[in-house]
């Protein structure tokens, strides 16, 4: 089970063979991607028929975990309710 590691950040292209990856066109075993989700939980998708159609899903992922705004929801719940007390809070 070698992988094939991309850019930084990016994630993985593997299969769980054993041969090399250098053999593994003519493998019938499907591609494999691990990726970080958004929540940043490691997440894998398998069923890829080529190597071409794994690095395009991961790159439309990556795109699109990039293209999302930051999740600074819990800092500002922090700041806003962080110093209220029980009572302000199911007053709101």
């Amino acid at each position: 089970m070698a992988a094939k590691t991309l850019p930084r950040g990016m994630g993985s292209v593997l299969k769980e063979c054993e041969r090399s990856s250098s053999r593994w066109a003519k493998c019938s075993h499907p591609y494999k991607v691990r990726f970080r989700d958004a929540g940043g939980r490691q997440a894998e998708e398998s069923g890829f028929v080529t190597e071409d159609e794994a690095i395009n899903r991961l790159t439309t992922l990556y795109k699109a975990r990039k293209a999302a705004p930051r999740r600074d929801a819990k800092a500002e719940r922090i700041a806003k309710y962080g110093p209220m007390q029980l009572r302000e809070y199911t007053a709101e």
